[in-house]
C-alpha cells in the first residue's frame, strides 16, 4: 500500500475527528490517565484523547527536560508534559493534520501554556533539530506510519545521547489478517498498521536503541498478547539512546508475554481461523475467553468460541473479515 495513500487516509480520518468531535469515546480520558494527572485540565480537552495509554506517567519527566510528542493531536499529552517539565523545560508536538494543529494551538492559547509549541510535519521527517530532545513520547500514533523503521531512525536522530522513548501504542502478537491490513478505515482506527511486538523491538534496536521493552498495558492486554494470531492490544514501549559505546549483549532484551489462557498444547489452522487446544478447566477458560472477546471487540475482526471435546478444551478463533473489507467498531484507537 502506498505511503501517500495511507497518510492521506489517516489525515482525513483525524481531521474529521478534530472538526466534529469533542472526545474520542464515551469513556473519555479517565480510563487512560490517573485523575490526579488531568484534574487541572478542562474536561473537553482531557476528554479529547485518541490514545491507548498514558505515556506521561511512563516517561517519568523531570523539570527542565525537552519533550517531543509524536502525533500530538489536540495537545493533551503536550500540556501534561509541559506542566511536569516546568518553565525551564518545553514540550513540542508534531502532527501532520492541520485541523488537529489548529485545535491544539487554540487549546494552548486558552490554557495560557507558554512552554508548548506545535509543528506541522511527518513522523518520518521530523521538523526537529538533531540531538536536542530528552524524551520522545507518543500515544497510539506510530502504528499509523507506513514507514516505521524511518520513524525509529528519526526518533534516534532527535534524541540526545542517553535520551529515552516512552510510548503507548497498539501492537500484535502475530500477523494481522490480510483484510484488516488492507482496510483504510482500520488504518485510521490504529489497527491495520499495528506491528508485531517482535518487529517493534527489532525495529528500535536496528535504529540503535538499547534496553528496548514492550509490555502489555493491562491484564486484558496480557491475555490478548498471549494469542499468536494478530489480535491488536495496547502496550507500553520504552527504549534508550546509548550514551557512549554499547556492549553487544546489552542489545538482547528478552520479550515475554504472560499467557492467561494457560499452556497451549497445540495450534491448528482451518479456513479463516485457528484452533487452540488449551490446558485447564472449561469454566476458567470460558471466563478468560469472554474477557478476550470483550477486549478485542473494539478493534479486531476475530471472534472467539470455546469448545469442549474428547481431547480437551479448544479455543476456536475465526477471522470474520476474511474475504471482505474490515470496518473497525471504534472511531479512534482502542481505549
Amino acid at each position: 500500500m502506498e505511503a501517500t495513500t495511507i497518510h492521506e487516509a489517516v489525515r482525513e480520518h483525524y481531521g474529521e475527528l478534530a472538526r466534529t468531535t469533542d472526545s474520542c469515546s464515551t469513556s473519555g480520558s479517565s480510563t487512560l490517565y490517573d485523575e490526579n494527572l488531568i484534574q487541572a485540565v478542562p474536561t473537553d480537552i482531557s476528554g479529547f484523547s485518541l490514545g491507548c495509554g498514558d505515556p506521561i506517567t511512563l516517561a517519568k519527566l523531570q523539570p527542565g527536560e525537552t519533550v517531543l510528542d509524536l502525533g500530538s493531536g489536540g495537545g493533551l499529552d503536550c500540556f501534561l508534559a509541559a506542566k511536569q517539565v516546568g518553565e525551564t523545560g518545553r514540550a513540542i508536538g508534531v502532527d501532520m493534520t492541520p485541523d488537529m494543529l489548529a485545535k491544539a494551538r487554540a487549546n494552548a492559547e486558552r490554557l495560557k501554556v507558554s512552554n508548548v509549541e506545535f509543528r506541522e510535519g511527518y513522523l518520518e521527517a521530523l521538523p526537529i533539530e538533531g540531538g536536542g530532545v530528552d524524551v520522545v513520547i507518543s500515544n497510539c500514533v506510530i502504528n499509523l506510519s507506513p514507514d516505521k523503521p524511518q520513524v525509529f531512525r528519526e526518533v534516534f536522530r532527535v534524541l540526545k545521547p542517553g535520551g529515552r522513548v516512552a510510548v503507548s501504542d497498539i501492537v500484535t502478537n502475530g500477523v494481522l489478517p490480510e483484510a484488516v491490513q488492507k482496510s483504510m478505515d482500520s488504518w485510521g482506527a490504529c489497527v491495520a498498521g499495528a506491528l508485531d511486538q517482535r518487529d517493534y523491538v527489532n525495529g528500535l534496536r536496528a535504529a540503535g536503541f538499547v534496553d528496548v521493552q514492550v509490555q502489555p498495558k493491562s491484564q486484558t492486554d496480557q491475555a490478548l498478547a498471549s494469542l499468536p494470531i494478530g489480535v491488536p492490544f495496547s502496550a507500553t514501549i520504552t527504549a534508550t539512546k546509548p550514551n557512549g559505546i554499547v556492549a553487544a549483549d546489552s542489545l538482547t532484551i528478552p520479550l515475554e508475554a504472560a499467557s492467561l489462557l494457560g499452556q497451549i498444547d497445540s495450534l491448528d489452522t482451518f479456513d479463516n481461523g485457528y484452533d487452540l487446544r488449551v490446558k485447564g478447566d472449561a469454566v476458567t477458560i470460558r471466563a478468560l475467553v469472554d474477557e478476550l472477546s470483550a477486549a478485542a471487540s473494539c478493534c479486531s475482526p476475530l471472534s472467539f468460541n470455546v469448545v469442549e471435546a474428547a481431547d480437551g478444551v479448544h479455543v476456536r478463533i475465526v477471522n470474520t473479515a476474511a474475504g471482505k473489507s474490515a470496518t473497525p467498531q471504534a472511531s479512534g484507537c482502542c481505549n
